[in-house]
C-alpha cells in the first residue's frame, strides 16, 4: 500500500509539474496576448478555441475507456485484450478525426456570423478554426497513445512530453506576436506543437509497452460493445463538462458582445487554472482505483478516498479562497486595473462554486476507476442543462455575471445535495463521515487564513505581482497551522512514524 502511495506521489509530483509550466506559460502569455493583440482579436481568439474545443467531445470517452482496460490489461498481463481495447478506440478515433476535419471546414465557413466578429477579423478567424480543427484532429488520433502512458501510470514521461509540447508553443507564440503578426501565426504555431507532442507521445507510449499490439483492422463487435459500454458514460460527463465550463464564453460572446468575452474569460481562466492544478492530481487516482478494484481491495479504495479527498482540499482551498477574498486585487496587478472590477466579481462568483465542487474530484476519479460513473453522467447531464438555459436568460438581464451565477447554481446543488450520498455506495461509507471526516475539518481550518486575507486586502494591497505573491505565501503557514491542529492525532499516529522511518528514527 506504501509503494503504491509513493507511485501515486511521484505521478502526482509530475502532473503538477507539468501543470505548474502550463499555468506559468498562461499567466505571462495572457497579458502579453491581450495587450498586443487587443480586446477584440483576443475575444475572437479565446472564441475560436473555445468552439473548436466542443469537437473534442467527439473522442466519445475513448481515452477513459483506454486507460480504464489497459491499465486493467497490464495489471493481469492480459495484454491481448489491452491491445485489443486499444486497438478498438484508436480505429475508432481514426474515423472521428476525419469527420472533425469537415465539421470545422463548416464552423470556419459561418464563424462570422454566428459570433459579433469584427470585420477586419473575419477572414482570420475563418483561417484560425480550421487551423484549430486540425490540431485538434491530430490529438484525436495520435494523441490516442497518451492515454497509455496514463494508463501505465508514467505520468513522469507523460510530463516530459507534454513540457516539450508547451515550450515549443510558447516560444512560437512569442516570436510571432512579437514580429508583428496575428492570431493565425498563433494558430500555426499551435498546429506545430500539437504534431510534434502527439508523435513523440507515440513513440514513449510504444517503448514502454511492446506487448501492446496495434491493428488498424475494424474491430469485432464484441470489442466495441465492451469499450463502449464504459465509454458512452465517460462521453456524457465529457459533453456535460464541456458545456459547463466551455459554454460561457461562447454565451457571453453571442449575447454580449467579443470584446466582453475578454472580461469574462480572465476570471475564468484563474478558475480553470485551479481546476487543471487538482485534475492534474485527481487523475491519477483512477488507474489506482482500477488496480485496487481488481485486486478486491475495498479498504484500500476508501483510504485513497479520504486521503485524497483531504490532499485535494488542502491544496485547492487557500487557492479559492485567496480568489474568492483577493481575486480582484490580483487581477488588477496582474492584468490591469481595467479588469479588477468586473473580471473580479466573475471570478467570485465562479470560484464559490468550485469551492464546494474540487472536493468531489478524487470521488470522481475513483467512480472511473472502478466503472462506476454512470450515475456521474447523469447528474453532469442535468447540471448541464440547467447551466446552459440559466446562463442565456440570466445573460440578457444581468449580462456576463448572470452567466456566471447561471453555473453557480445548479453546481451547488449537485455537490452539496448529491455527491456526498453517492460516496456512501462508492466506497462503502455512511454519507455523514464525508462531512463530519473530511468537509467539515477542511472548511474549518480555512477560516483563519480567510479572515487574515481579507484584513491583508483590507489594510495593505498589493499594488504589484511580487508583493501579492509575497502576501499570500506569508498567509500560508496560518493554514498550515490550522491543517495541523485540526489533525493533530492524524499526524502523531500516522505521518510522523512515517516520516521518522525514513531517517531511521524513533518517533515518540
Amino acid at each position: 500500500m506504501q509503494l503504491r502511495l509513493r507511485h501515486i506521489g511521484r505521478s502526482v509530483l509530475s502532473n503538477w509539474l507539468a501543470m505548474a509550466a502550463s499555468m506559468a506559460a498562461a499567466f505571462f502569455l495572457s497579458p502579453f496576448l491581450v495587450h498586443r493583440l487587443g480586446n477584440a482579436a483576443y475575444g475572437v481568439w479565446i472564441l475560436a478555441i473555445s468552439s473548436v474545443q466542443y469537437f473534442g467531445l467527439l473522442d466519445l470517452g475513448m481515452r477513459s475507456s483506454v486507460l480504464r482496460y489497459v491499465s486493467k490489461g497490464y495489471a493481469t498481463q492480459d495484454h491481448k485484450a489491452a491491445s485489443e481495447a486499444f486497438s478498438a478506440a484508436f480505429w475508432v478515433r481514426l474515423q472521428i478525426s476525419a469527420l472533425l476535419l469537415a465539421l470545422c471546414g463548416g464552423l470556419a465557413a459561418i464563424f462570422p456570423q454566428i459570433f459579433k466578429v469584427p470585420s477586419g477579423l473575419v477572414n482570420d478567424a475563418r483561417v484560425v478554426v480550421a487551423l484549430m480543427g486540425l490540431s485538434l484532429a491530430i490529438a484525436m488520433s495520435i494523441g490516442v497513445y497518451g492515454g497509455v502512458v496514463s494508463a501505465l501510470n508514467r505520468y513522469d514521461l507523460y510530463t516530459f512530453v507534454a513540457l516539450i509540447q508547451l515550450s515549443l508553443r510558447v516560444i512560437g507564440v512569442v516570436a510571432v506576436v512579437r514580429a508583428g503578426r496575428g492570431i493565425v501565426a498563433i494558430a500555426w504555431c499551435e498546429l506545430f506543437a500539437a504534431m510534434t507532442g502527439s508523435l513523440l507521445m507515440a513513440y514513449v507510449a510504444r517503448t514502454l509497452y511492446p506487448e501492446l499490439k496495434i491493428s488498424l483492422k475494424r474491430p469485432s463487435w464484441g470489442v466495441l460493445k465492451t469499450i463502449w459500454s464504459y465509454s458512452v458514460y465517460a462521453f456524457l460527463v465529457m459533453v456535460a463538462l464541456q458545456v459547463i465550463y466551455q459554454t460561457d464564453n461562447l454565451i457571453v460572446g453571442a449575447f454580449v458582445s467579443a470584446s466582453a468575452v475578454t472580461f469574462y474569460s480572465i476570471g475564468n481562466s484563474l478558475c480553470r487554472y485551479t481546476q487543471q492544478l487538482v485534475v492534474a492530481m485527481t487523475t491519477t487516482f483512477t488507474p489506482a482505483a482500477s488496480t485496487y478494484d481488481s485486486a478486491g481491495e475495498t479498504f484500500s479504495l476508501r483510504a485513497l478516498y479520504f486521503t485524497g479527498t483531504r490532499a485535494t482540499m488542502a491544496v485547492s482551498m487557500p487557492i479559492l479562497v485567496t480568489l474568492l477574498v483577493r481575486g480582484d486585487n490580483f487581477i488588477g496587478v496582474w492584468m490591469g486595473p481595467q479588469y479588477s472590477h468586473t473580471s473580479g466579481i466573475v471570478l467570485a462568483i465562479l470560484a464559490t462554486a468550485l469551492l464546494f465542487s474540487l472536493p468531489n474530484a478524487p470521488a470522481s476519479s475513483i467512480a472511473f476507476g472502478i466503472e462506476k460513473h454512470k450515475t456521474i453522467a447523469k447528474w453532469a447531464i442535468g447540471e448541464a442543462v440547467v447551466n446552459l438555459l440559466l446562463s442565456v436568460a440570466l445573460a440578457r438581464i444581468f449580462g456576463i455575471y448572470g452567466v456566471a451565477i447561471g453555473t453557480l447554481v445548479p453546481s451547488l446543488v449537485v455537490n452539496v445535495a448529491f455527491w456526498p450520498r453517492y460516496v456512501t455506495n462508492l466506497v462503502k461509507i455512511d454519507y455523514r463521515q464525508v462531512f463530519v471526516r473530511v468537509w467539515g475539518p477542511l472548511f474549518l481550518s480555512v477560516v483563519p487564513f480567510a479572515a487574515a486575507s481579507y484584513l491583508v486586502d483590507v489594510f495593505f494591497r498589493a499594488r504589484n505581482i511580487t508583493i501579492f505573491i509575497l502576501q499570500t505565501v506569508a498567509l500560508l503557514p496560518i493554514f498550515a497551522m490550522s491543517i495541523g491542529w485540526i489533525f493533530r492525532n492524524d499526524i502523531k499516529r500516522v505521518i510522523l512514524p512515517r516520516i521518522g522511518s525514513l531517517f531511521h528514527v524513533e518517533t515518540r
